[in-house]
């Protein structure tokens, strides 16, 4: 068993130095096209890495520029907002007080109508009664009147000349009364 360890690490120097020949060769075989591109390669690692935190750089500050902006529409929204809902609220308030100040207007010109109303009422029915009292008065004058000249004509015979100066006085008299 001492032969099979022997043999692995004879195995394995063989292996090894084959490697680091491989390695050698490879080397210069391909060293330097090799080299060439791991620096081109890294070259190309680097100015992808600084482009992309270029990129970065110019998406935050654009995202900042428009969150700024949206910040801003936001609150000068939001000031619209509020200025046109104070608006708003004036104008209820206007709405309200100006609804409250006509509906007591109202009220006080249907107590005024009905209190003139009712004065004008009473004024009527008293003219009325006036009316109707002096017409009645003049009826009876009239009456009384008549009967005198019925019977002053009755005792007395009057000429038809004077009766008829006298029927047609009456009737004036009567027709400017009413």
């Amino acid at each position: 068993m001492a032969d099979n360890p022997s043999k692995n690490e004879q195995s394995a120097t063989e292996e090894k130095q084959s490697g680091d020949e491989l390695a050698q060769l490879r080397e210069i075989l391909f060293g330097q096209s090799n080299r060439a591109f791991r620096a081109d390669l890294d070259n190309l690692e680097s100015r992808i890495n600084d482009n992309f935190s270029k990129l970065n750089k110019q998406l935050d500050e654009q995202f900042k520029e428009i969150r700024k902006s949206i910040d801003t529409q936001i609150r000068d929204l939001s000031n619209r907002l509020e200025s046109a809902n104070d608006a708003n609220s004036n104008v209820q308030n206007q709405l309200l007080s100006t609804t409250e100040k006509l509906q007591s207007e109202l009220e006080i010109a249907e107590t005024t109508a009905k209190n003139d109303n009712d004065a004008l009422e009473a004024h009527v029915v008293k003219e009325l009664e006036s009316l109707e009292s002096l017409v009645s008065k003049r009826h009876s004058e009239l009456l009384e009147r008549l009967q005198q000249v019925t019977s002053e004509l009755s005792e007395t015979k009057t000429d038809r000349k004077t009766l008829a100066n006298l029927l047609s006085t009456m009737a004036s008299n009567l027709a400017t009364d009413q």
